[in-house]
């Protein structure tokens, strides 16, 4: 890229050179004045014309160098400054990873141990609702039992007292 411009700079030199010069003459042909004072002035003034156009010459190529220079400094400086951004980019992915590499860990252990306690919560639920079944119904069949005993206990005493009273009138 860097030649084509520089090709380009010498191109536009030649061009500009060539242009005053043919310019120069020209005007210098059409002039009102004779052929030995033309041809001298003309003379003078392509010298003055060729050092004008090769000051600007030499002016052109520092400018370019210059620039030129200037412009790889900061390319390397973005370049520098790109390899160090990448590196941090590169760092933080890699920090990040191990962060999503620790967090998917932790989940799975999470979900793992949730799990065990619900299948020993959800077992012992289980156990303890069979044994309250089991007890409700024990408990009920004592009380029945009970109260069946208490009505015969109760008939039975009511029985003794009719008598009682019975006998006691008579």
């Amino acid at each position: 890229m860097m030649n084509k411009n520089k090709m380009n700079m010498n191109e536009l030199i030649k061009g500009t050179i060539f242009g005053s010069i043919v310019g120069f003459s020209v005007a210098m042909l059409f002039a009102p004045k004779q052929g030995s004072e033309l041809r001298r002035d003309i003379s003078e003034k392509s010298k003055v014309a060729l050092e004008k156009a090769d000051d600007w010459k030499d002016t052109i190529q520092e400018k370019s160098s210059e620039y030129s220079d200037m412009a790889m400094a900061k390319g390397s400086d973005l370049i520098d400054k790109g390899d160090e951004l990448g590196q941090k980019v590169t760092q933080g992915m890699d920090e990040f990873s191990k962060v999503a590499e620790d967090i998917t860990e932790f989940t799975q252990e999470t979900t793992d141990k949730t799990k065990e306690l619900y299948d020993d919560v959800s077992e012992k639920a289980k156990f303890i609702a069979n044994e309250v079944t089991e007890t409700s119904t024990e408990i009920k069949d004592e009380v029945m039992d009970h109260t069946q005993s208490v009505k015969k206990d109760a008939k039975s005493i009511s029985e003794d007292i009719k008598q009682d009273t019975k006998d006691l009138k008579d």
